[in-house]
């Protein structure tokens, strides 16, 4: 009897296993049936949509397509060259120590152009060396670039960046010659 019953058991785990795999068939189809009714309906929109446009086309309520032109062209009147225009709002700077040397270019081997005194007002014209170099100022001995600026006449020269600054004060240590 128990050799029956034993028998039994495989034959009832494969009529399980085959029911849920011919179940999960059924739905697989269905769910596939389903998403090919949605793509045909898809489909049929299109060509109701394009049907629409073609008789639009024909019946010449619109017009055919065309691209927009993009090609540059000269101007009839070109404007005139602009000149080079400061900007309008410029970087104050002062002389903070008392006496610095304005240069042709930027370092100690160019010519001085002028000297200026301490509190000096110079615009900044936003140029400055990539590198730096020391120089002893007296007491103390600063590393820093050269710095390109335009005194209140209009002279445009070269000062070392140690010696000038956004705010008045006096720098200590600078010795003048």
């Amino acid at each position: 009897m128990s050799e029956q019953s034993g028998g039994m058991l495989p034959k009832v785990e494969i009529l399980i296993i085959g029911g849920f795999f011919i179940l999960f068939m059924i739905w697989a189809v269905s769910k596939c049936a389903a998403t090919q009714e949605a793509y045909e309906e898809q489909a049929q929109q299109e060509a109701i949509e394009e049907a629409q446009a073609d008789s639009l086309r024909d019946a010449g309520l619109v017009g055919d397509y065309m691209p927009l032109d993009t090609t540059v062209k000269p101007l009839k009147n070109p404007a005139p060259e602009a000149e080079s225009v400061e900007p309008a709002i410029s970087t104050p700077l002062y002389v903070i120590t008392p006496a610095l040397n304005m240069r042709t270019g930027p370092g100690l081997r160019f010519k001085i152009m002028e000297r200026l005194e301490l509190y000096d007002e110079l615009q900044f014209l936003g140029e400055v060396t990539d590198t730096t170099q020391r120089i002893d100022l007296g007491e103390i001995t600063a590393e820093e670039p050269w710095v390109k600026v335009r005194t209140p006449s209009g002279k445009e020269g070269w000062v070392f960046g140690a010696c000038i600054d956004y705010y008045k004060h006096e720098l200590k240590g600078v010795e003048t010659d």
